[in-house]
C-alpha cells in the first residue's frame, strides 16, 4: 500500500479533499499578493511577504473570497459563504485547523461516511458563517473552523453515546489535541467563543439525531 492511499484510508476522502483545496487556497494566497496589499503590511515588500505567510490573508483569494455580512447581503456576492471556509489567516492557523480537522474527521467519516461527513461538514460552516455576520456585522471571518467544530460536536456526541467505533478510531493523543484545540479555540474572543459554541452544539446534535437513526434501522 503506497503512502497517499494509507493516509486516505486512516483519515478519509473527505478530510484529505479539505485540506488539500485549503493547502492550494493558502498556497495561491500567499503568491499572488498586489503591491498595495503588501505595503500595507510593511514598508519592506519581503518583511510583507513573510508576516502575510505566517499571520495574514492579504492575497487575492482572501480579498474575493472572505466572509462579511456588506459582501454576502449587500453586495450579492453569495460564494463568500463557502470560499471562506478554505482560507485561513496565515500557517499557524492552517495548521491548527487541519490537525483538528484529521482527527475528528477521520471518526466522523468512519462511522458515518463520506457523504454525510462532507455535509455536515460544510452545512455547519455555512450556518456558522452567517450567524457570525448577522450577529457581528462588522466582522470579517476566513477558516474552516466553524466546520471544525461541528465535526468536533459530532465527535462528542459519539464519545457521550460510548460509540465502540469511535473509541477505536480516535487516539488518546489525538482526543487530547481536540480538547486543547477546543478550549485555545473558545478563549480567543467572545466572537470566537460564541459562533464556535453553535457550530459544536450544531454538531453534536447532529450526531445525536443521526446515531440514534443508524440504531434504529
Amino acid at each position: 500500500m503506497n503512502k497517499k492511499k494509507k493516509i486516505i484510508d486512516n483519515y478519509g476522502k473527505s478530510v484529505t479533499i479539505i485540506i488539500s483545496i485549503c493547502l492550494c487556497f493558502f498556497i495561491f494566497n500567499s503568491i499572488f499578493i498586489e503591491k498595495d496589499a503588501l505595503y500595507q503590511i510593511s514598508d519592506n515588500k519581503y518583511i510583507a511577504w513573510i508576516l502575510n505567510f505566517f499571520a495574514g490573508c492579504e492575497g487575492m483569494l482572501g480579498a474575493m473570497g472572505s466572509m462579511s455580512k456588506n459582501a454576502v447581503f449587500f453586495e450579492g456576492q453569495w460564494w463568500r459563504v463557502f470560499t471562506h471556509i478554505y482560507l485561513h489567516a496565515g500557517v499557524f492557523h492552517l495548521i491548527f485547523n487541519m490537525f483538528a480537522l484529521l482527527f475528528s474527521g477521520k471518526v466522523v467519516e468512519k462511522k458515518f461516511g463520506f457523504f454525510w461527513c462532507m455535509l455536515l461538514f460544510h452545512i455547519i460552516a455555512v450556518i456558522d458563517a452567517i450567524l457570525m455576520c448577522l450577529i457581528f456585522p462588522d466582522s470579517t471571518s476566513v477558516g474552516a473552523s466553524g466546520g471544525i467544530f461541528g465535526l468536533i460536536g459530532v465527535t462528542a456526541a459519539l464519545k457521550i453515546h460510548n460509540d465502540s467505533k469511535y473509541i477505536e478510531i480516535l487516539k488518546k493523543r489525538e482526543f487530547i489535541y481536540l480538547i486543547v484545540f477546543t478550549v485555545l479555540s473558545l478563549v480567543l474572543g467572545f466572537e470566537s467563543f460564541l459562533t464556535h459554541f453553535i457550530a459544536f452544539i450544531l454538531g453534536a446534535t447532529a450526531g445525536f439525531i443521526i446515531s440514534k437513526l443508524s440504531e434504529a434501522k
